[in-house]
Order: structure tokens, then C-alpha cells, then sequence
């Protein structure tokens, strides 16, 4: 071990923000409180050229804590790149991406530190938000091997803030910005590096605080970004760490988590478009057994848009 790995923080909470310092406060109040100036952690800021008072507010705590660090942009350079950015800027030996908007329970990162601490063989890490069942107040650590069995296992790929990966890893991928267009490039990013070390672990149990998520989305395509994006990727790996039936079933996996979301942007007026969902629906899904009875169910629910 040289000078450099004994003073490297162990884990980087990476966290791009823009615009929200409302969400960005609680956020970093969330991660104070539970870490402190403790020096094996960083928390590195990616500040997106924000023009409210983020900046003011992060200040604040770079006057209480050591270990913060902030960049701001000199432009925006738009959310995906901004992501991009504070992966590249993370210091840690592994890097958990947090959205400015979520918070996570009394204890999480203190479980995160020991899960890297107890599987170092692995370069993909997750936390994941468990249904809500008997189990869901006790933490613990799954492992397992594999592109398909690590989307099966996460539930929800797309879902940033349960991002943990190792830095080293990461900065060894070629291109890592194959799919930065798609708004999913971290999903991406999480696959190629199970392409190059299939082990991973996932944290279970009660992770993120029930206020998670509270800044609501805006500004894509929903069928063009979580349904067409997400299966291209998928595609983009067939015959290399994924086979043409894990890929079927993903599809269809897939459909739990997308019509319920669409069924929430209905019911919440968000502005996020819907424009094309059928003809997308139809050229992605129109080879699948189920696709009449899905394409009904996607026309009843866009018949309820205001």
C-alpha cells in the first residue's frame, strides 16, 4: 500500500445537484449527521452552474467539515454530463451516487462502508429499497454473480441514488459515455462493469427515508427513456453478458416497474411527455405473447390524461 491508499477516503457520496437547494440542504443534513468529518468518507458536490443560492448554502458546510468537496460548473452542461463529471471528480475507492433529492435512514452509510469493507471482490454495489414486507427494518447483504441476476436482484437498475461502484473499475472502462444520450448511462455503466467482474453485492433492508425522492421528474420522454433507451441497453449486451432470453425477460420484468410509473405521471400531472407511447410500445413489444393484452392496458391508462 503507497502514502496515497492510506489517506484515500474510502467511499465518495457523489451528489450532482442544479437549482435545488431546498432538496441539496436536506440532503447534506441527511449525510452530516451520520458522518460527520469522518476522513474515510468524501462527499464531493457537482454543482451543475446552478443560479439560486446553492452555492451560499454549500459553504456553509465547508466551513463545518473537511471532507466536503464542491465544484461548480462554468456552464451547464446538462444532467447526464453533470453525472459523468462527479464520477469523474470522486476520489473514493468506491463512489455512491446520491440524487440531491434523496435521503437515506439513520445507519445506511456506516452499512454501506461494511458491506465494501466485507466484499472487496466486488465492483458493483447497490442499495436497494425493499418492498415493504415483514423484513423490511433489518439490514442485510446479498451476493451474487451476473448481468441478469444483479437486474433481477436491484429491481430497479435505472434508480440512482442505489449506485456503489468501485472507482478504480470505473475509470478502466473504455468509453464510458456510450449512452450518455439515453438519460441511463449509469445503468450502462453498472453493466459493463459486471461484464468485466460479474460479482456484486446489494444492501437490503430499510435504506432510503420515506421523503426519498421528493423533487418530482420532469423534462424527457417517458416510453423513449425507460422503456426504449433501458431495452437498447439490454440489447447492447446480448451474447455478451446477457442471452437473447434474459433480454425477453427483462422486457417483460421491465413492464412492472414502467406501466405503474406511467399510471403515477398520469395521476400527478408531471410534466414529463407520453407522446408516441403506443407506436414505441408497438415496435418494441409487438413480437411478445402478451403484447395485445399490454397494449390494451397502456391505451387505458392514456385515455385518463388531462
Amino acid at each position: 500500500m503507497n502514502e496515497n491508499d492510506k489517506t484515500r477516503p474510502i467511499l465518495t457520496i457523489a451528489v450532482p445537484t442544479y437549482n435545488r437547494t431546498y432538496f441539496l440542504e436536506k440532503c447534506l443534513d441527511n449525510i452530516y449527521s451520520q458522518i460527520g468529518n469522518d476522513s474515510r468518507f468524501e462527499v464531493l458536490i457537482c454543482d451543475n452552474d446552478s443560479s439560486d443560492n446553492t452555492e451560499e448554502i454549500v459553504n456553509i458546510y465547508i466551513r463545518k467539515y473537511t471532507n466536503l468537496v464542491y465544484v461548480k460548473n462554468e456552464s451547464n452542461i446538462g444532467a447526464s454530463k453533470n453525472i459523468q463529471k462527479v464520477l469523474e471528480l470522486a476520489t473514493g475507492e468506491y463512489i455512491h451516487l446520491q440524487g440531491d433529492d434523496d435521503y437515506v435512514s439513520e445507519g445506511v452509510y456506516y452499512e454501506a462502508f461494511n458491506m465494501i469493507s466485507n466484499n472487496r471482490d466486488c465492483d458493483v454495489m447497490f442499495l436497494r429499497v425493499p418492498p415493504i414486507d415483514g423484513n423490511s427494518n433489518v439490514f442485510s447483504v446479498k451476493r451474487g454473480s451476473g448481468l441478469s441476476a444483479f437486474i433481477v436482484d436491484i429491481v430497479n437498475i435505472t434508480a440512482i441514488s442505489g449506485i456503489l461502484i468501485k472507482n478504480d473499475a470505473y475509470k478502466n472502462i473504455s468509453n464510458k459515455e456510450k449512452f450518455l444520450y439515453s438519460r441511463l448511462n449509469h445503468m450502462y455503466i453498472q453493466l459493463e462493469m459486471l461484464n468485466n467482474n460479474p460479482n456484486y453485492c446489494v444492501l437490503n433492508g430499510p435504506v432510503a427515508r420515506f421523503d426519498c425522492g421528493s423533487a418530482l421528474f420532469s423534462g424527457y420522454n417517458v416510453m423513449e427513456v425507460i422503456m426504449k433507451n433501458y431495452i437498447d441497453i439490454l440489447y447492447s449486451f446480448e451474447g455478451n453478458g446477457l442471452t437473447s432470453a434474459d433480454i425477453k425477460y427483462h422486457k417483460y420484468f421491465l413492464l412492472f416497474l414502467l406501466l405503474p410509473f406511467i399510471r403515477w405521471v398520469i395521476k400527478d400531472n408531471m410534466s414529463l411527455s407520453l407522446d408516441g407511447s403506443v407506436e414505441l410500445f408497438t415496435e418494441y413489444y409487438s413480437d411478445e405473447i402478451y403484447f395485445e393484452e399490454k397494449l390494451a392496458e397502456l391505451k387505458s391508462m392514456l385515455a385518463l390524461k388531462r
